[in-house]
């Protein structure tokens, strides 16, 4: 995790072990979301996961890479389910499976 501002978090995360993908977790009211971004925070996609309801909006399709959006659903719900459970942003995104 990388603080970008005192509400904005960068996370990067490996995705079915074929290619990265970046998250930002921002906090605040008027944002309240994790968007797929690049390595440098900057978003790359219309699609977020609303931090309030774990709802997915925008639809990733108009001229989107969807190479990037591919593990977006997966990885922005583990990052949020960790957010709630802390109720501070994680140092890091952790799902193993078994």
């Amino acid at each position: 995790m990388q603080e970008l501002s005192s509400s904005t978090f960068l996370y990067k995360a490996e995705v079915d072990g074929t290619h990265e993908l970046f998250l930002t977790l921002d906090e605040d009211e008027a944002v309240d979301s994790i968007r797929p971004t690049d390595a440098n925070g900057n978003p790359v996609a219309a699609v977020r996961m609303s931090l309030s309801d774990g709802n997915i909006s925008g639809d990733g399709r108009t001229g989107d890479d969807l190479d990037i959006l591919k593990g977006f659903p997966l990885m922005a719900g583990h990052l949020l389910a960790q957010w709630k459970r802390d109720d501070r942003p994680p140092q890091e995104i952790l799902k193993f499976f078994a």
